[in-house]
């Protein structure tokens, strides 16, 4: 009602109710987990890890991980590689043990023996050393 008595000309608003609210989107991709060392960085010694490696840099010593080790175009490794999953796109001078795969690609430069599940060499790679396909078991 209005002033007076009288009817109020305008028109009844409903009552503002304020949405519930939203939870944040999901992110697109969880940050991945894993070492990177840099370009600049030279690391001599012994590394072990359970989480992805990425080499830019140079390591020379002994690499162990029951995950990926990755070797960037700029990397260089003077040692032994011992891992699940290896990927060479740099220089890596040294044995390789992969229990699962062991791949070089067109950048990647490897002189050492290979043992490893399954291998790939792809073409413009250069590997110099012996191969010995189907290994089971721990790396």
């Amino acid at each position: 009602m209005g002033l007076f008595g009288k009817p109020d000309p305008r028109p009844a608003q409903p009552p503002v109710v304020a949405p519930p609210p939203q939870p944040p989107p999901p992110s697109a991709k969880p940050a991945a987990k894993g070492t990177i060392l840099g370009e600049k960085t030279r690391y001599l010694g012994r590394i072990e890890t359970d989480d992805h490696l990425l080499i830019l840099g140079l390591v020379d010593g002994e690499i162990k991980s029951s995950s990926e080790v990755e070797v960037g175009e700029t990397g260089e490794v003077k040692a032994g590689i011992s891992a699940r999953s290896i990927i060479i796109s740099g220089r890596v001078n040294g044995d390789c043990v992969a229990t699962d795969r062991l791949e070089i690609r067109a950048s990647g430069r490897l002189s050492g023996s290979i043992k490893a599940g399954r291998i790939a060499i792809a073409d413009g790679a250069e590997f110099k050393g012996t191969s010995q396909m189907g290994l089971s078991g721990k790396a």
